[in-house]
């Protein structure tokens, strides 16, 4: 069985740091013999991380909407089905074998159908307790011959599923041939035992199929007949109340399946489908794909499994800034540089959050101390991640890890820290070519303190003349980002790196604003004079000023 895979992931609206550190940390894990890892993302890429990714050939981290458990994770993928043309004796004895509540049902081209359950075998039998309809059956020759354990001596078309009707010869000849023309048209199956002139008269008559019962055989000059006119002959070992009760068994499950039970996708929600099948008392429904494919089935024993997915979290530890569904997975590692939030695991775990600008220090720090030097590609991912965390090492989060560690990539890159700084800023400075939420989420989050939900984005610049022809439109997106988010307080810190200054705009609660200490210097607009860091400048300072 294949290991539980586990995601290296960063934080919601992911910036360079976030997308980089869970690269580079896959690889390095990857490169010591743990393959089972792989790096994931919670949301779209900006600007500035796509033109690092291209820039190092490096392929994006999958997207994960939520690290939620669905029915493909538990589901019971050993494909325990029947088909629409097998015979209710054989879906029996299936059923039996496996001690099955329930069957899915698929067709020639593995399509699911529907399901055959308990009760449809008992409606099945209640309906041939019915006088009307008792001696009707919808069968094949060669199911029927297979149900009764007969010798088959003659079969035409023996594999065409065709309706019919049952007639049992114990009447005199008169009588029968009555039946026989009553019935005429619909593919009589005489069943009889050793009685000459009933045979006779149903190989004369053209019935379908004559079943001799008692393991009699008939007349070599019945047989003729019965070839000359295509009537099929089946000697059965059974008397014929026996060979009557065992035909039936030759319906095809296409004929007593349900078309209305209950099926999930492997995508649903595990929550959700356990809801529906502990209300309605369901022993387990089938699983079915996009494409109508059955992938497997879900029992009552798949939802007492303790499964959750495994995730490793860089460049953030707060449940609020984590990938929704966070509190269903399991955690296993973190690598952050942040403050530490409020924060729980079911096992003890490595955590690991330092005082450095950058969660990719930390990662490259990792392979330095497992002497593995990290190829080029994937060392120009961490320098990227430091570059623009510490926005080209002058931020006051830089410390001396960080220059440290920036030198050492740049040397394994040949790649000059401060050109490389230019590129990457210059490529994600040109605000027109994006949209007022793209510049808003470009690198944003949401912190939580008390009763306030307080949202975050920062966006450095190289000038300030295009963000001062999107002020206005810039405000109006964050009060709509305020109201769908329900915050307290929604705010973009637009940094200049080369005057290192930044202008917070902001809506909601402008008391907040006022109790930092910052100066307003037009509706909505701040200024930070000095600041360049949310994490270490500007988020202390209004958390402060909320307790």
């Amino acid at each position: 069985m294949a290991e539980q895979t586990i995601y290296i992931i960063g934080h919601r609206n992911p910036d360079t740091d976030s997308i980089c550190s869970a690269l580079a940390y896959a690889r390095l894990k990857q490169t010591t013999g743990i393959q089972n890892v792989k790096a994931a993302r919670a949301g779209e890429i900006n600007v500035q991380t796509e033109y690092v990714l291209d820039r190092f050939k490096i392929e994006r981290p999958i997207y994960l909407a939520d690290v939620k458990v669905r029915v493909h994770d538990v589901m019971t993928a050993e494909l325990l089905s029947v088909n629409t043309g097998m015979s209710v004796g054989d879906v029996l004895d299936f059923m039996n074998a496996y001690n099955l509540l329930m069957a899915p049902v698929t067709d020639e081209d593995g399509l699911y159908k529907g399901a055959i359950t308990l009760q449809d075998l008992a409606r099945f039998y209640t309906r041939h307790a019915d006088a009307a309809t008792s001696n009707r059956l919808i069968a094949s020759l060669n199911s029927m011959s297979k149900a009764i354990q007969g010798n088959p001596l003659y079969l035409f078309d023996e594999t065409e599923i065709k309706p019919g009707r049952i007639v049992v010869g114990a009447m005199e000849t008169e009588g029968f041939l009555q039946v026989m023309r009553y019935y005429s048209g619909e593919g009589c199956i005489v069943i009889v035992g050793d009685r000459r002139e009933i045979q006779r008269q149903a190989v004369e008559n053209k019935a379908r199929c004559l079943i001799v019962t008692g393991g009699f055989l008939p007349d070599e000059s019945i047989l003729e007949i019965a070839q000359k006119n295509r009537v099929s002959v089946i000697s059965s070992p059974y008397d014929t109340a026996t060979t009557v009760r065992l035909l039936h068994l030759s319906t095809p499950a296409g004929e007593v399946y349900s078309t209305d039970f209950y099926s999930v996708s492997p995508y649903n929600l595990l929550s959700d489908v356990r809801s529906r099948m502990l209300e309605s008392g369901l022993r387990g429904c089938p699983v079915v794909d996009d494409e109508g494919r059955l992938t497997g089935i879900l029992t009552r024993g798949d939802l007492l499994k303790e499964y959750r997915k495994k995730v490793i979290l860089v460049d953030h530890n707060e449940a609020s800034q984590a990938i929704p569904g966070i509190e269903e997975a399991e955690v296993v590692e973190v690598y952050d540089h942040h403050r530490i939030g409020s924060f729980q695991t079911l096992h003890p775990i490595l955590f690991v959050v330092e005082p450095v600008g950058c969660t990719s220090t930390l990662i490259a720090e990792l392979y330095i101390k497992n002497s593995i030097e990290p190829d080029e590609a994937y060392a120009g991912l961490m320098l990227s991640a430091i570059i623009s965390d510490t926005v080209i090492l002058r931020s006051p989060t830089t410390t001396e890890r960080d220059m440290k560690v920036a030198k050492y990539l740049s040397e394994v890159t040949g790649l000059n820290i401060q050109r490389l700084g230019e590129d990457i800023f210059n490529a994600s400075s040109d605000l027109l070519k994006m949209t007022h939420e793209e510049i808003i989420k470009t690198d944003y989050k949401v912190y939580e303190v008390k009763d306030h939900k307080i949202g975050i984005g920062q966006i450095e610049v190289i000038e300030m003349l295009t963000f001062e022809r999107l002020k206005e439109s810039l405000v109006e997106a964050l009060r709509k980002i305020l109201i769908e988010e329900r915050l307290t307080f929604a705010s973009l810190l637009v940094s200049d790196i080369i005057y290192e200054n930044s202008l917070l705009l902001f809506t909601g609660d402008s008391n907040i604003v006022t109790r930092m200490g910052y100066p307003i210097i037009s509706p909505n607009i701040a200024e930070l004079k000095g600041v360049l860091s949310r994490k270490k400048q500007l988020v202390p300072r209004l958390l402060s000023s909320l307790r």
